[in-house]
């Protein structure tokens, strides 16, 4: 079953994921540059975000994706970001 995940919903499984404080994980933060995300974990994200309900876009989309607050709009509005 599928669920809208709000962008706060969205920081904490990152925070979660990335073993830090959800003060430490800002929408607007850079996965890459700022946060450290590469590949694997940015699939293991993807893949804590399906199980907790979330759908998400097509691959196409996610290489748009440079923040969390990209990462939501994706979900909620896949055409925001092509």
């Amino acid at each position: 079953m599928s669920t809208v995940l709000s962008l706060q919903d969205i920081r904490r499984l990152a925070a979660a994921h990335l073993g830090r404080p959800l003060e430490e994980v800002g929408s607007q933060q850079r996965l890459v540059e700022d946060l450290d995300v590469d590949s694997l974990e940015m699939h293991a994200l993807l893949i804590q975000i399906e199980e907790a309900g979330g759908t998400l876009p097509g691959a196409e989309v996610l290489r748009a994706v440079i923040t969390l607050a990209d990462l939501h709009l994706a979900m909620t509005n896949p055409d925001a970001l092509t």
